[in-house]
This record gives C-alpha cells, structure tokens and sequence, in this order.
C-alpha cells in the first residue's frame, strides 16, 4: 500500500522557515558565527516619509540598530509597534536607533504617515517600496525584526510577535549601548 508524503511538522516547517529569514553569511572578515549585514547596507537606500532617500549603512556607527519591517495591515506588527516605540523612547538616548522599514508598497504608502501619527509612534519609518530590503535581508515574513550592533553584526532576528520578546531585546541591547546617564 502506497502512503501520500508527509507533510513536514511543526519543527520541520520552522526550520524552514528560520532558512529564508536567516541573514547572509558572515565575510571573511567577521568573527566565527557572527554575521554582517553592513554590506547589504551599504547598498541599499530607501525613501523616508518625506520622500528622501536615506543610505541604510548610515544608521550604522554610533549605537546598536533595531531593524522592523511592518505594514498597517498586519496584526502582530501593530501588536509590536508599541513595544518598539518605548524602546526608541527609553533607549534613543543612549544610542540605539529604531527604524521601522514599512512594506504596505506604493498603493498604500500614503496611509503611513497618517497611521503613525494617530498612533503616536515617533521612530523614523522608511518606505521599502519595491521590497528590496525585504528580498535583499531576506525579511519573508511580518513582522521581522533585526538587531545589529554598530558595526551592521547581528545580534538577534526573528519573525512575528511574541509577548515579552522586547523585553527580552532590551537585555540583549544593553551591553551595547552608552552608560545610562547616572553611571
């Protein structure tokens, strides 16, 4: 008797996925099993909300860098966008820079702007209009949130929502950014 083929498990399908979200591999150049995305970076540049273009490798240099791709209509990237914005709130001034990169495309892009200020998130929000930021850090799933240090390294990626990961971040972040201020 023939059996269909397997369809793969919870795990299988997570590993899978975990592959296609998976950044680039480390250069020559990084230590062993960490990896850069400062390359990547270094050629790619997207609008602002204003329409000007910003060199995403100029976000590196000065603290570490939280990298969230979002649209308006995702659930959990509306259930992340206010952990995020107590992160760039709390932390901005000790060096860490949070950029939302919104993947909602040409048709909707207009929309952005206005969502944001009625949810009063101020975190600077790039437009990946053609979704080569989304192919080239290879972001295949909303949310996607990637943490680098100065240097464009990575420190942590993942995809969706889960309760508490920010906090989970902000301890992850914390040997990376400048002496609190009564320190």
């Amino acid at each position: 008797m023939r059996h269909p083929p397997a369809k793969p498990c919870g795990l299988v399908a997570a590993a899978l996925i975990l592959l296609f979200v998976t950044p680039p591999a480390a250069s020559e150049t990084e230590p062993k099993g960490k990896s850069s995305l400062a390359d990547v970076l270094a050629s790619l540049s997207l609008p602002d909300l204003d329409g000007k273009k910003v060199e995403l490798d100029t976000l590196l240099g000065s603290g570490p860098v939280i990298l969230d791709f979002w649209a308006t209509w995702c659930k959990p990237c509306l259930m992340a966008m206010p952990e995020l914005q107590e992160l760039h709130v709390d932390l901005a001034a000790r060096g860490l820079r949070v950029v939302g990169i919104n993947e909602d495309g040409p048709r909707n892009a207009p929309k952005v702007r206005p969502f944001l200020t009625a949810n009063g998130y101020t975190f600077p929000v790039l437009l990946d209009l053609n979704r080569e930021a989304q192919q080239r850090l290879h972001a295949n799933a909303l949310p996607t949130t990637i943490v680098l240090d100065k240097n464009g390294v990575v420190l942590h990626s993942s995809f969706g929502y889960r309760p508490g990961e920010f906090e989970k971040l902000r301890a992850l972040l914390e040997p990376h950014l400048a002496p609190k201020p009564n320190e």
